[in-house]
């Protein structure tokens, strides 16, 4: 059996259904899974860059409106997705990124809340 080493627990997102930009970094992209402690999103990068190690993200949804602005984050990682995917001989630069969110205000803290307890998470995984 695997330890989980996350303190906090991390809900699988409906797919497109948030989308993520940052106007600090050349992100854009799509929210893979969130908890109260950061997230983990894919993007493909432009003309190569990747995230920086702080960064400000923006959460915007479809199916529950809501606008999360520049939420202070951390990069804890960035890998290539498709690197090795034998399914396709054609790559498309897929990425994904981790962050963890540095201080988050009472307001910001209030969206994230009600934005884990919305319909756009995937129960049972």
């Amino acid at each position: 059996m695997k330890n989980e080493r996350r303190e906090f627990v991390r809900y699988p997102i409906k797919p497109h259904t948030i989308f993520l930009y940052s106007n600090y970094s050349p992100v854009n992209g799509w929210l893979k899974d969130i908890s109260e402690g950061g997230m983990a999103f894919e993007y493909i990068p432009n003309d190569g860059c990747e995230p920086k190690p702080e960064i400000r993200l923006i959460l915007t949804g479809d199916e529950v409106p809501f606008y999360l602005p520049d939420i202070p984050c951390k990069t804890i990682y960035a890998v290539e997705v498709d690197k090795n995917s034998r399914a396709s001989k054609q790559r498309i630069g897929l990425h994904r990124c981790g962050v963890q969110y540095e201080k988050l205000d009472p307001e910001m803290q209030e969206k994230l809340t009600f934005l884990l307890s919305s319909e756009v998470m995937l129960s049972g995984m």
